[in-house]
Formats: structure tokens, sequence, C-alpha cells
């Protein structure tokens, strides 16, 4: 079997990929297709760059349709739920069902936070208006409100391999 040493980052493959590892089934110690390579600094600062231009875009959207990005994720987590559950069982040996219930969750978290950023109160806008007669000295118009400030990197935790950290909780409140 030919072995491709190239990464994919943002729709695009490199040829600069590193070392080669793979991923090992617990229960076996057998070692699980396909191999993996290490990233080097110039697909980190790809794969920045193209996360800080994909955030120029995404930070311009409006609540309605990130909440229809985040949901159109879980429907497509769902549609392949019995893959995942089928791969993370031989990388992990957590039981079908803990990964099922898991997989269900994160499509929760990820609806969950669709509703909360489709809704708005997680700006928590705030107007403190001004008033001329206030002493000893006026007080001014304030506003203030929270926004997205850029990417973000993510560690995922092993021991929840969805829920927790590619798709779960972690993950998709750095999108909201």
């Amino acid at each position: 079997m030919k072995i491709s040493r190239q990464s994919i980052i943002g729709f695009h493959q490199t040829n600069n990929a590193g070392e080669s590892f793979a991923a090992y089934n617990p229960r076996t110690g057998e070692a699980l297709d396909p191999s993996f390579f290490s990233s080097g600094p110039d697909d980190v600062e790809v794969a920045a760059s193209l996360a800080d231009r994909a955030f120029a875009v995404y930070s311009r959207a409006t609540g309605r349709e990130k909440a229809k990005f985040l949901r159109t994720i879980a429907a497509k987590i769902e549609a392949a739920v019995d893959a995942l559950v089928e791969r993370a069982e031989l990388e992990s040996a957590l039981p079908k069902p803990r990964l099922s219930g898991e997989t269900a969750r994160t499509c929760g978290q990820l609806r969950m936070f669709a509703d909360v950023v489709e809704e708005g109160s997680w700006v928590m806008a705030r107007i403190d208006r001004a008033d001329a007669e206030r002493k000893p000295a006026p007080k001014p118009d304030l506003r203030s409100m929270l926004h997205p400030l850029g990417p973000v990197a993510i560690f995922g935790a092993s021991n929840f391999p969805l829920a927790f950290s590619v798709a779960g909780g972690d993950t998709v409140n750095g999108v909201s």
C-alpha cells in the first residue's frame, strides 16, 4: 500500500507532512489505518492564515446564519453516526452505547449553541443612557457588548472523543 505523505488543510493537500504516526486499537495493540502525519511550521502557518480569513467572513454572519451552520454540522454528524461510533470504538475501546450517547450529546450541544447564537443574548448587550443632569458631573452614554475576537485552537480530550473535543462543547463554544 502506497502511503500518501499529505495533510489536508482548508481543502488543499500539502506535501509538507512530517513524521508519520497511527492510532492504535487499545484492545489489540494493532496500528489502525490510515497513517497520519505531523504538520510542520509551514502547515501550521497556512492553517492559521486560513482560519483568520474564515473568521473575517464568519464573524460578519448573522445569528441565524451561524445557527444554520451549527445545525448543519449536527445533521452531518448524525448522518455519519455509525461510521463515527465504529471508528471511535476502535481507537478508544469505549463501548458503542457510550459513544452513541456521546454523539447524541455532541449534536445536542451543537443545537443548544445554535439556539443561543440565533437568539442573541450571548452578546450581553448593555446600554447605560446618558444623564446630563447627574451631579457632580454629567453621565455619558455607555454601550457595550461581547463580540468574537478571532480564531481559537482546540486541544481535544481523548477520554471524550466527541462531546468535549472534536465537535463538542469546547469547539462549538468557539464558533458561536
